[in-house]
Formats: structure tokens, sequence, C-alpha cells
């Protein structure tokens, strides 16, 4: 293999980090599309970070190109600085805490497509409360060539 060759390839098999910025996400919007999917991938964490206090126990549940990623919705209203870990399961709780160990019950990943006709979407719902404020990253490994979370 040539040098060129053996850089490509490490760079598919290393993880990647794709981010939204903090924002406001408001109950009364309810769903929220934060990133889109090209290819197949595979998301092995995904979570948010509190950036300012929320407004009321305001609650995410979300679905991965349709498919539920959780339990059900949950309060993510912890302290600013607390992280919301995502369980990539649907017999799963998200976790809202100061830190979080991944153990045998945390690591889970998803793999997770396109639609035939666009993107695959990652779809969070706020529900109960009035508003929560943070950032979302979601750590991937393509399974496709060109696969890609934006």
């Amino acid at each position: 293999m040539s040098l060129a060759s053996d850089i490509k390839q490490i760079n598919r098999d290393n993880f990647k980090v794709a981010r939204r910025p903090a924002q406001a996400y408001l109950v009364a919007t309810g769903a929220y599309t934060v990133f889109s999917v090209d290819g197949a991938v595979e998301i092995v964490t995904f979570g948010g970070l509190v950036t300012a206090a929320a407004v009321g126990a305001t609650t995410v549940a979300g679905t991965f190109n349709t498919i539920a990623g959780d339990a059900g919705a949950v309060a993510i209203n912890g302290a600013v600085g607390t992280v919301v870990y995502y369980p990539l399961n649907v017999a799963g709780a998200i976790l809202n805490a100061a830190a979080f160990p991944k153990t045998v019950a945390t690591l889970t990943s998803m793999v997770v497509g396109q639609q035939p006709a666009g993107p695959g979407l990652i779809v969070l719902t706020f529900g109960a409360g009035t508003s929560w404020t943070g950032e979302w990253f979601c750590v991937y490994r393509s399974l496709s060539s060109g696969g890609r979370v934006y």
C-alpha cells in the first residue's frame, strides 16, 4: 500500500465529531433536526452540554433516521456545565449529570443510514418546561464511502 492509501484508510477508521453550537431549544417549537447523515455511519457517542439554565423541567426524546434512540423523554434541566448522555438504545435512559461512566450498561452504538431521497435526520423533540439551552455533539465512524454526520 502507498502512503496516500494508508492515510485515507486511517482517516476512514478514525472517529469523527460533529458539533452543533449552543442555542435555545423551545418546547413550543418541539422537534429540531440537530444533525443530518449521508451514507452509513456508526454513532458511538451522542450527547449534549448544558450552557444556560433550563426554563422548567424540559425533556428531550429523539429519533435517528426515524428510529427511537431512547426509552422515552427525560428531563435534562441539570446545572450549567453538566453533560447529557444519549443512550442510542430504545431501552436506555437519557442521563444528565456532572459526569457518567461508559460501562456495559451505557456502551451502545447505533448504525444510521440515509433516506432514499435525502439525508438521514437526527431529530430531538423537546417537551415539558419551556426551553433548554445547550450544544450537541455526535461521535461517529464512517461505514460507507463518504459517510458523515453534519
